[in-house]
């Protein structure tokens, strides 16, 4: 109606008296023109036309911008059904093709190499230690990557695999070696499949605190902690537009959307891009969320921080208390953006402190935010992660006098050596003939 209006109305020597005199009137009068019109084809009851003749002096070109603007309005409702049928029908082919992909993706991750040397003196090795074993398979020898199958006899769950078999594969590799997968007979004389991978050297614990808006039950906020193959670990915090069940919708849509894309290995800057796209893709409406995330590798503690539109992480070092800060757009604002990485070279012993802006900015009476929680971490006498998300959230709140005025989250990790559970068992056969 306002285009309406914009065409007509504003020249009109009336202008006065239709819209500030007879408002009522003459909204009245338009919208049920408006109705009629699109319920009949355009068509307007003769009794309706000659009131509205007599109400307006510009009748017939109102009735006619009218009739194009309900023409456009008919024509991009049409558009719009047709846009949404054929994202739904490329959902659906994308949806197949990600499927063959990520079982393509498996078999070329898993892809054997030729070790045949080295599976017959593990074979011999453990053999000569008496543990039968039917089958052996290497698919990577590389230092920090080892992944070997082995088919043995049902041991009866007294635990061979985890207890003898790794521990020995530990002293033959030289490196930590865990067991990764068993699936075991059901039956008595059948066999064990295992998988051995290498031990990761750091292992991340973590805490979380979680608080909605006014105490209500739907956050905006969405927090995920995973561990990734190729020996990674994330943690991402995304907070959507607003409060309620369209902030959260949206991010948890983008936590999600970013698990899905880091589990098939692609890397981390190219997936949150992915997301983007995604995001921008799915609706016309806006969508705005920010993400933060951390990659950390759990062979060398490195870690990747990729802040769109966050607020500041914090390491806890002993007494010093370091932050990390990039400064990107939230997600769906642009369709093409530059991700900024910050990396942190992470140790045995240091807590991250990541958070929202409802627990970053909601200190009351507070000046200078950074100051206030650097202080309020070091100042911490504790080292669980758990313990530590719940006081600082607690200090939050208790610093708004009880009262929690935006969504809240705070995920905490601890950075700790990875020690393994049994001790290598010592093969000098396999070492002599190596």
């Amino acid at each position: 109606m306002s285009n309406v209006t914009e065409k007509t109305c504003q020249t009109c020597f009336k202008k006065d008296h239709c819209w500030t005199r007879n408002f009522n009137t003459t909204y009245d009068y338009m919208s049920e023109i408006m109705q009629e019109m699109d319920q009949n084809s355009g068509a307007v009851p003769q009794k309706l036309s000659r009131e509205w003749d007599k109400h307006c002096t510009r009748s017939k070109k109102v009735m006619e911008i009218m009739q194009q603007q309900l023409t456009h309005y008919q024509a991009n409702k049409k558009l719009k059904k047709q846009v949404q049928e054929s994202r739904r029908l490329v959902a659906d082919q994308l949806l197949g093709v990600s499927e063959v992909m990520g079982d393509f993706a498996k078999e070329i991750q898993r892809e054997r190499e030729n070790h045949s040397k080295q599976e017959e003196q593990i074979l011999e090795a453990l053999q000569e230690f008496g543990i039968h074993i039917e089958h052996v398979e290497i698919y990577s020898l590389e230092q920090g990557n080892v992944d070997i199958d082995m088919t043995i006899p049902y041991c009866q769950g007294h635990g061979e695999c985890e207890k003898l078999i790794a521990p020995m594969l530990s002293d033959i590799l030289k490196e930590n070696i865990v067991v990764n997968s068993e699936e075991c007979s059901t039956f008595p004389n059948g066999f064990c499949h295992v998988t051995f991978r290498s031990a990761k050297a750091y292992a991340v614990s973590t805490g979380v605190a979680h608080a909605a808006k006014d105490g209500d039950l739907i956050s905006g906020d969405s927090y995920s902690t995973i561990e990734l193959s190729g020996g990674k670990f994330a943690i991402a915090i995304s907070d959507g537009m607003g409060n309620g069940e369209r902030a959260h919708s949206e991010s948890r849509d983008t936590l999600l959307l970013l698990q899905q894309i880091l589990q098939s290995g692609i890397e981390e800057k190219v997936a949150i891009k992915s997301v983007n796209s995604i995001l921008s893709l799915r609706t016309t409406d806006e969508i705005f969320s920010t993400l933060d995330l951390v990659m950390i590798d759990l062979q060398n503690a490195s870690a990747r921080f990729l802040k769109i539109g966050s607020t500041p992480s914090f390491i806890k070092r002993g007494g010093k208390v370091m932050k990390v800060q990039a400064s990107n757009l939230p997600m769906g604002i642009l369709q093409e953006f530059d991700v900024d990485v910050v990396g942190e070279q992470l140790k045995a012993g240091d807590l991250l402190v990541m958070m929202s802006d409802g627990v970053f900015e909601g200190p009351k009476h507070v000046e200078n935010y950074d100051l206030w929680m650097k202080r309020k971490i070091n100042e911490l006498q504790t080292e669980d992660p758990q313990a530590i998300a719940d006081l600082i959230m607690e200090e939050v709140i208790r610093s708004r006098d009880g009262l929690i005025e935006d969504d809240m989250t705070v995920v905490v990790a601890k950075i700790d050596h990875n020690i393994p559970k049994w001790a290598s068992i010592p093969v000098t056969n396999y070492r002599k003939r190596a």
